[in-house]
């Protein structure tokens, strides 16, 4: 039985504050019996800062002080209508979707309407009461794609129903829990949150049969069992700039996103305790792109081309704006305190693709990698407290790709791809501890990931490119499980946030050839007893990652 939902005060506030879990928002249990009861959100702890060691190359320094940009967070939001459902909400199965034409690409110069907040298309969704509550434990999510369920005939061409659909599967029990169906076309725009109790997806603008325009950024909440769209957009990739994805915070309470605002980009961050997004770079007329929330969810790390480019609004002092100018792909590094609202600059260093934080006080990034094609690129080290930014990989002349960084910072496992190709492993300081030349990996065809603990570090292939059997070696880059005449060929491997397994993608190898069939294995964290968790399912399987706790 669809239980009528009704809201009586500020609807839209509510409604996000609701959905998205707002700290300040509870349900006493004991007072309402029939309330759903909401997970308590952990915070998360403050990592520990690694000591910069002696032995470093400055590349930047403190001094002159690094500037600042500020902003006013005290924003009077514009008033929102309220959202007060007086029906009960009904689903209609896989509904057929109409796509609507592409729109074409507009030049820098030519502006772009602020996306709303708009909160619509509420609809109630089932949730399966093993999730609906909360994860006990690390899940893996997949997607299967064209999953046949009508045949029983696996060589069936492809079938008209062109869906995906999103299932959490438990490492533990190999229980597998069917979460949503999307279009295809979604691909793999899912986004979860940490604790796995709420996710973000892309639906592209379509046309539904009874004529309602579908598209945009939407939400599902497994615990309240309700899902509604955040936005409408025609991509989240805004003037074509790649990773561009919605980041949740690290507690699951806030989302950042990247949006267009008239000649240039801002980052927004949604939450339920916001009747509209906060534009929290709101005071410069440039590109800011690719924020990273540090791991006390405080600070905000991007990159933004404020540097060169203070604005891009036609007629402005100094402005970029150009009839013919492409937006930027790179800038400096930034980070952002959200709760004084100031932005300080981290080094000089050019950098061009999205920064990753590893501690508290350490931020990480490749660059080099946006030249066509890359010859060389080098993996940073960036201590935002000293405002050193150290060249870990200087002097090697190197394509260095696939940097994966250990839980403490202090050693880094990437794929040397210039000839001849290996697998290094350094300290945070520059140090070359070991390499490997016996597995050679195609040009960004390399991935790994380091166990929670630190002891182990897998690594394979990517991109459904994998040449090999799983490889989990030691924190020395010792080698510890290979099976040279596998059956299994092994991408992407990842280790779960509880440290218990390592899950990988498995292609089944028959006489030589691998068959094309890919699907999730986990094994124990130092690559043993290896299990094929999705070969009952009839479709592609893609595979997102872990959530929930760890």
């Amino acid at each position: 039985m669809r239980r009528r939902v009704t809201f009586t005060v500020s609807g839209l506030g509510v409604l996000l504050a609701l959905l998205l879990g707002a700290c300040n928002f509870a349900v006493k249990e004991a007072e309402d019996p029939t309330a759903m009861p909401q997970p308590a959100i952990s915070p998360v702890p403050a990592a520990t800062a690694i000591p910069t060691p002696e032995a470093v190359m400055v590349v930047d320094t403190p001094t002159p002080p690094l500037p600042e940009v500020s902003y006013t967070p005290s924003r009077t939001p514009s008033p929102s209508p309220s959202l007060t459902p007086s029906h009960t909400p009904t689903r209609t199965p896989s509904p057929t979707l109409t796509p609507l034409p592409s729109d074409t690409p507009t030049p820098a110069a030519t502006p772009a309407t602020v996306t709303p907040l708009i909160a619509d298309q509420f609809e109630e969704v089932s949730v399966d009461s093993t999730i609906r509550y909360g994860l006990d434990r690390s899940w893996f999510a997949i997607l299967s794609v064209n999953e046949r369920t009508d045949t029983a005939n696996l060589n069936t061409p492809e079938p008209g129903s062109q869906t995906e659909t999103l299932y959490l599967v438990n490492p533990a029990s190999e229980q597998r829990v069917q979460i949503i169906e999307f279009p295809s076309s979604t691909n793999n725009q899912v986004y979860w949150a940490p604790d796995g109790s709420k996710l973000l997806y892309y639906l592209d603008p379509a046309l539904l049969e009874d004529g309602t325009r579908v598209g945009g950024l939407y939400l599902l909440n497994l615990n309240l069992g309700f899902k509604l769209r955040l936005y409408e957009a025609d991509t989240l990739n805004p003037r074509g700039i790649p990773n561009l994805e919605p980041i949740w915070s690290p507690d699951s309470s806030r989302v950042a996103v990247v949006m267009e605002t008239g000649y240039h980009t801002d980052i927004f961050v949604i939450s339920g305790d916001e009747i509209e997004p906060i534009n929290v770079t709101a005071d410069d007329h440039s590109f800011n792109l690719w924020p990273a929330w540090s791991p006390d969810g405080t600070r905000l790390a991007y990159v933004s081309d404020r540097a060169d480019c203070p604005s891009w609004v036609p007629g402005e002092p100094e402005s970029c704006s150009a009839l013919d100018a492409e937006p930027p792909t790179s800038g400096r590094l930034y980070v952002l305190d959200l709760e004084t609202g100031v932005s300080r600059q981290v080094s000089e260093i050019e950098v061009d693709a999205p920064p990753s934080w590893i501690s508290n006080s350490e931020i990480v990034v490749t660059t080099g990698l946006s030249a066509f094609p890359p010859v060389t690129s080098h993996i940073w080290l960036a201590n935002i407290e000293s405002g050193i930014m150290r060249d870990v990989t200087a002097g090697t002349g190197s394509l260095n790709l696939g940097a994966a960084w250990a839980p403490n910072g202090g050693q880094v496992v990437y794929h040397q791809a210039t000839e001849p190709a290996s697998i290094v492993l350094r300290q945070a300081s520059g140090t070359e501890v070991s390499s490997l030349e016996e597995y050679p990996f195609r040009r960004y065809g390399f991935a790994a990931d380091w166990s929670t603990d630190g002891e182990w570090v897998a690594f394979a292939g990517t991109d459904n490119i994998c040449p090999y059997g799983l490889i989990v070696a030691r924190s020395n880059l010792e080698v510890f499980w290979y099976e040279p005449y596998s059956t299994i060929n092994a991408c992407d491997p990842s280790y779960s946030p509880d440290g218990s397994f390592l899950a990988f993608a498995g292609i089944q190898v028959r006489s030589g050839v691998a068959d094309g069939r890919l699907d999730l294995y986990v094994a124990q964290p130092n690559g043993a007893v290896q299990t094929n968790l999705t070969n009952t399912l009839r479709g592609e399987i893609r595979l997102l990652g872990w959530v929930g706790p760890g």
